[in-house]
């Protein structure tokens, strides 16, 4: 399968190869069915799935990672891995869910690469600052606190990854729970319990901010 233009998530669906003359519709398949098609081969199928769900899991990815090139780069890795992992789909949970957990995941991959990164950076900040001096130091520490402020999205980004996800996926993306319970691997319960606990925590935030910004 030959991608091209793999940087441009607006036209994704051109990155695909297409299939002249497929003598089968695909545009009133079921989800299963395409994946089925895909299984087979059949990039016309694939292109259909990638139309009816890169603007929902666009958006998704869009509220977990900061990067608009992570973004991008992830979005594209979704149907890749739905295309190459297409013959092992078990069926027992929806494609989408299935989609969305793909998703999710290589969401958790980026963001553990950045946070061992950001690790690295902080040392070596730490280091340089020890040499420089105080006032470096003061400096570094002020220019990262100002970029917290004043936003939901600086906000969200305050909690773990799981909380982020859990809140990004049942209000902005208003997923079901059953779906949410499958993207996360979680029982109702622990799910219920956790959207509670990130709730409390995403208030707490918000109203940190808005403290620091009105001192």
């Amino acid at each position: 399968m030959e991608l091209s233009e793999p940087r441009r998530t607006h036209n994704l669906v051109t990155a695909f190869e297409s299939t002249e003359g497929a003598a089968l519709s695909v545009e009133h398949s079921s989800d299963e069915e395409l994946l089925r098609r895909c299984a087979q081969g059949n990039n016309c199928a694939l292109e259909e799935l990638v139309r009816r769900y890169q603007p929902a899991i666009g958006r998704l990815l869009s509220r977990l990672l900061a990067s608009p090139e992570d973004v991008e780069d992830a979005l594209l890795n979704v149907f890749v891995q739905a295309w190459q992992h297409a013959r092992g789909f078990q069926y027992r949970s929806r494609v989408s869910t299935w989609l969305y957990r793909i998703a999710v995941n290589l969401a958790y991959d980026i963001q553990k690469q950045h946070k061992k990164r950001l690790a690295r950076t902080r040392l070596e900040q730490a280091d340089y600052a020890d040499q420089q001096g105080n006032a470096e130091t003061d400096a570094l520490r002020k220019i990262y606190q100002d970029q917290q402020k004043l936003s939901l999205q600086h906000a969200l980004n305050k909690l773990n990854p799981t909380d982020r996800m859990l809140l990004v996926l049942y209000y902005y993306e208003q997923l079901e729970y059953e779906q949410i319970q499958g993207i996360m691997q979680l029982s109702y319960t622990v799910l219920k319990t956790r959207l509670t606990r990130a709730r409390r925590r995403l208030r707490q935030f918000m109203e940190e901010e808005d403290r620091e910004a009105g001192s």
